[in-house]
């Protein structure tokens, strides 16, 4: 193994701000409820792995419990990386557990994201994590209040898309695994190619790709199809089709949520927001090309979101045509290489729309072994 090669393997994962904040609020917690201080704690991961996480800053009396972790990102360049999360859990005279979102948490302001206006920005996932590890250490009938802090949460959202997005005083806490996987462009994209070059050395010509969990997810819960024979592309998707005209397929299906492939339909085939963030742009052109109405086009084009958008837009013939358009940019991309499905869906709705042929295929692909 070369030096380079070493480097790639040894390229750490870190934790999510999900699981740091789920971490805190279970030791605290548990500190207040059983007089005990603790250094570490172990927190479950959605996967149901489990994680151990360094306590820092911990006080503790018969009122209150405190602690601090500081989340390490691994080797990702995570803008949140080293920040304090902080929990302190005090007794209330309820008879259940209230979380409270305290500074640094940002407040959702705008409709359309995960979590409804006027609530923190703690998304779905992450807030399962954090009630369930709550679960384990707090007894029924039993009044405790945790309060969340992340102290430099406001200024670095000021670096994020978080104040456009509608989300004020602070940073999201997310996380859909628990685990941040290392972004380093070269590794990823090693890591990414791994699971073609698998499928084609077994005499596969067509796959199923998607960029990331969301993705995977929506077709194990829409077509039952196993999420592990999923290929993730991440923000590389036209890295990863030319990987598959390389190794010899024919056929893809490619998976995705409208606020990222629609990036597609405009010739963006690296979708991370920082490269290009032309999503309402894209949207609003072949929305007002394909129904000619002014008033849609300016409301596309001043939404917070594409899932706002999705709300708005009620005409189903316009996603089949949105998706005839990805689906001819990307097999223009590959110069015809490869004859390309295309399924769209939203985090609300769902499916919106499928080329012709991609449920068929999903099933035929569906049935490798």
């Amino acid at each position: 193994m070369n030096s380079k090669e070493k480097l790639h393997t040894e390229l750490r994962s870190g934790l999510t701000t999900g699981t740091c904040a789920s971490a805190v609020a279970k030791a605290s917690a548990y500190m207040l409820i059983k007089q005990v201080q603790l250094n570490h704690v172990m927190v479950k991961l959605p996967n149901n792995d489990e994680v151990v996480l360094e306590l820092k800053d911990v006080k503790l009396d018969d009122k209150s419990a405190s602690c601090t972790t500081i989340k390490d990102a691994g080797d990702d360049p995570d803008i949140t990386n080293g920040i304090r999360i902080i929990a302190k859990a005090s007794f209330n005279k309820g008879n259940s557990v209230k979380l409270i979102a305290g500074e640094g948490i940002g407040i959702v302001t705008k409709p359309g994201l995960a979590v409804e206006v006027g609530k923190p920005a703690i998304n779905p996932v992450p807030l399962k994590m954090i009630n369930e590890s709550l679960a384990e250490v707090v007894p029924d009938n039993t009044g405790v209040e945790v309060l969340l802090s992340i102290p430099e949460g406001v200024e670095v959202a000021r670096k994020t898309f978080n104040p456009r997005l509608g989300i004020e005083g602070g940073i999201s806490v997310l996380g859909t695994t628990g685990i941040v996987k290392p972004m380093s462009e070269e590794a990823l994209k090693d890591s990414l190619i791994l699971p073609l070059k698998q499928l084609a050395a077994i005499g596969c010509t067509k796959a199923i790709l998607s960029p990331g969990n969301y993705g995977r997810a929506f077709s194990k819960q829409q077509f039952n199809y196993d999420e592990d024979k999923t290929v993730l592309t991440s923000n590389y998707i036209g890295y990863m089709l030319e990987q598959a005209v390389r190794h010899k397929f024919t056929k893809l299906v490619l998976i995705g949520h409208i606020g990222k492939l629609v990036k597609l339909a405009g010739g963006i085939f690296n979708t991370h927001s920082r490269t290009a963030d032309a999503r309402n742009e894209i949207l609003a052109a072949h929305y007002f090309s394909f129904t000619q109405d002014a008033d849609g086009f300016e409301k596309i084009m001043n939404a917070n979101t594409t899932e706002e958008v999705v709300t708005d837009i009620q005409n189903s013939a316009f996603w089949n045509y949105l998706a005839l358009q990805i689906k001819k940019r990307t097999e223009q991309y590959i110069y015809q290489e490869l004859e390309i499905e295309i399924v769209l869906f939203s985090q609300k709705t769902g499916q919106l729309t499928a080329t012709r042929d991609a449920l068929n295929l999903i099933k035929e692909i569906s049935a490798y072994e």
